[in-house]
């Protein structure tokens, strides 16, 4: 995932890399981030973009806001953007990380929109590193795929979170390849009732249930299953449940990933599929990866309004030592959900930083300063079971807001 370049080159207000840098640096993580300044540059004198959610709303309407922003048409997507949380007093780039961070997270979770019956709307579906596009059709007249092109090309122009978990099968026919190659598997089909068929098909005991097996075969225009056809059939059923039944929505996909420009990059640096798509296990924050990032407090910071003194009393260099513990403690135990509410609360988004701080402060609660990458901690834990109940109370606000930041 993108996210970890230097800072300095995220503050640079005028971009000097030609038109070729992202095509010659090896790095495909740089290429990406040559790729999306050089777009996002070349835009910056159009008009903004504006994304807003009142979080005070409840969560259909605050979903419905962001689906409603992405379904526009005729927009230029890499336009200077700029998020606004109503409801919340952050400001600045922490908000616009939390903003992507949010995008992408409902992708994977679902939206809270009205469109059929269910209560929770996933434009994906499967089991993790096999995910499909649904085969909804009231997705596809919403125009929900080329939304989520939208979304995922968005987040990755503005170094946000990628997409995780996506099918390879679907990858594969995303970007150009052929039928014949997808690397489809039983795994790819969500559909449990047509997993067993093509189990039943695939092996030689006798077909129980030849009628239903019959019928759905007729209806994906395939023949009758005999003792010759079954296993060639039961091959043909799971590329049909794959693929036939989301080329539609795959088209609306790649037509919304195209809009957003970035297009040129991936078909030139195919090496940066993997970092738009990347597997699931890939996605996830590590104990490890997380502690490497951190800069940690040497000594107490006595935050006013307006600056920050360093106290230099040496008996307070035992509260730094104690609550840092404590934190190491938490990131080393905590599960994969709670490194990326940690992260998300801490710098606006689940991908972490190359230096993510830490201070030891005088405060009742944790809170953040999400545009600093800033993690501000209370001195006056004296045990680690309270410390891990306020850390796990404020973390969890960090997908509706930023709470205490």
């Amino acid at each position: 995932m993108i996210g970890s370049l230097p800072t300095e080159m995220e503050e640079t207000e005028e971009i000097s890399t030609s038109t070729t840098e992202w095509r010659m640096v090896s790095d495909p993580k740089q290429a990406g981030w040559f790729f999306s300044q050089e777009l996002l540059h070349s835009n910056r004198d159009s008009n903004s973009l504006f994304l807003r959610v009142d979080i005070r709303q409840d969560k259909e309407e605050q979903d419905r806001a962001l689906v409603t922003f992405y379904n526009r048409d005729n927009v230029q997507w890499t336009s200077p953007l700029q998020c606004k949380l109503q409801g919340d007093v952050a400001t600045g780039s922490g908000v616009d990380r939390h903003m992507m961070s949010t995008v992408i997270f409902k992708l994977i979770s679902g939206f809270h929109i009205n469109l059929g019956s269910a209560a929770i709307v996933k434009i994906f579906e499967g089991e993790p590193d096999h995910l499909i596009p649904s085969v909804s059709d009231e997705l596809l007249d919403n125009n929900m795929f080329t939304v989520a092109g939208r979304m995922i090309g968005h987040s990755f122009l503005h170094h946000g979170p990628s997409f995780p978990g996506l099918s390879p099968a679907i990858t594969h026919i995303l970007f150009g390849g052929s039928l014949e190659t997808t690397p489809v598997t039983v795994q790819d089909c969500p559909d449990l009732d047509i997993r067993d068929t093509m189990k039943m098909l695939d092996g030689d005991a006798e077909l129980k249930e030849f009628d239903s097996i019959h019928q759905l075969c007729l209806s994906w225009d395939l023949p009758a299953p005999n003792a010759t056809n079954r296993k060639w059939l039961s091959e043909k059923l799971l590329l049909h449940a794959v693929i036939g039944q989301t080329r539609r929505q795959i088209y609306q996909f790649r037509k919304g990933l195209k809009e957003t420009g970035l297009w040129p990059l991936l078909i030139q640096r195919r090496d940066i599929i993997p970092i738009l798509f990347p597997r699931e296990s890939e996605a996830q924050v590590t104990p490890q990866m997380l502690l490497d990032c951190i800069i940690w407090p040497s000594s107490i910071t006595v935050t006013f309004e307006s600056y920050e003194v360093k106290d230099e009393d040496e008996s307070d260099a035992i509260d730094v030592s104690r609550v840092s513990g404590y934190l190491k403690t938490f990131i080393d135990n905590a599960s994969p959900a709670e490194l990326k509410s940690l992260v998300k609360f801490w710098i606006g988004w689940e991908v972490p930083a190359t230096e993510m701080k830490v201070e030891i402060v005088e405060a009742t609660f944790p809170t953040a300063a999400t545009c600093f990458e800033k993690l501000r901690l209370p001195r006056h834990h004296t045990a680690y079971k309270t410390f891990h109940q306020d850390l796990c109370t404020c973390i969890s606000t960090s997908y509706s807001g930023f709470g205490c930041a």
